[in-house]
């Protein structure tokens, strides 16, 4: 949901930042939840990368200011089937260890403006001085 990088810089946004991702992701959990509900199935075989993807894509429709009351309930309803619609694979014996697949960049991170940086080189340039 986005939440690898913060896009703030004092602290007191941070937490104001974090704690929109969690609502955010509670509010999808109980969408889950409803839609699960209603289908008579178990949370667990809801995907939730899935929903959030169904959540986007349903959005502009249902916040659209022309649309009354019951035409709300009925997107609403129609999102609820399209959440449960596919269920996830029970994949015995699967394991997915936790794992960084990206490699680390060779550049030095900006640590100070950039007008005072010091471009240092990085430890895969080093070459051996003849002395």
């Amino acid at each position: 949901m986005g939440l690898d990088i913060l896009g703030c810089q004092t602290p007191d946004m941070m937490r104001k930042e974090i704690l929109m991702h969690f609502i955010a992701y509670n509010c999808v959990r109980r969408l889950m939840c409803e839609a699960a509900e209603k289908a008579k199935l178990g949370v667990r075989v809801i995907s939730f990368k899935g929903r959030v993807q169904a959540l986007r894509n349903w959005e502009p429709h249902l916040n659209q200011v022309t649309i009354g009351r019951v035409e709300r309930y009925r997107l609403i309803s129609d999102l609820y089937k399209a959440m449960v619609d596919v269920a996830i694979r029970q994949r015995p014996e699967r394991s997915e260890p936790r794992c960084l697949k990206g490699r680390p960049k060779n550049c030095q991170l900006l640590t100070s403006p950039r007008h005072e940086m010091i471009d240092m080189k990085h430890r895969s340039r080093y070459c051996a001085t003849n002395a």
